[in-house]
């Protein structure tokens, strides 16, 4: 009886595990850091126009609306490079590890010491390129 108990320990500890590491990889994207201390993980990143906060889908049916100044840096996860993508209208497309916000404008990091201005008009969509 003792060794009928103890595999079926082991069966439902090996199940929450699995389980606990199916979620961590469906949240696979850049992370989005906030000022209250928590992360958020999401794949594409859009700006509602009137309003200014972010959309950030984390998969197909779920999103979580952020506002900018609650952010304190966005970035792609750690061991990655160059995994976000930002298109620009007309076709240009900037990769970079990490970009903040700046009230209208996006702040790529593109190198240790290089920055671009990039103004949330000008950009089409931002996305994480894996």
């Amino acid at each position: 009886m003792k060794i009928k108990t103890i595999l079926l320990c082991v069966a439902a500890g090996l199940l929450a595990t699995v389980t606990t590491f199916a979620q961590d990889t469906a949240q696979s994207g850049f992370s989005i850091s906030l000022k209250n201390g928590s992360t958020v993980r999401g794949r594409t990143l859009s700006r509602d126009d009137q309003t200014g906060k972010l959309r950030l889908a984390m998969s197909e049916s779920s999103y979580a609306v952020i506002a900018p100044e609650d952010t304190v840096s966005i970035q792609s996860p750690s061991g990655a490079s160059d995994s976000i993508s930002i298109k620009l209208k007309g076709g240009s497309e900037l990769r970079c590890k990490e970009f903040a916000l700046n009230g209208e404008m996006v702040s790529v990091k593109l190198g240790t010491a290089t920055r671009v201005e990039v103004r949330w008009s000008e950009i089409e969509s931002i996305s994480f390129a894996p």
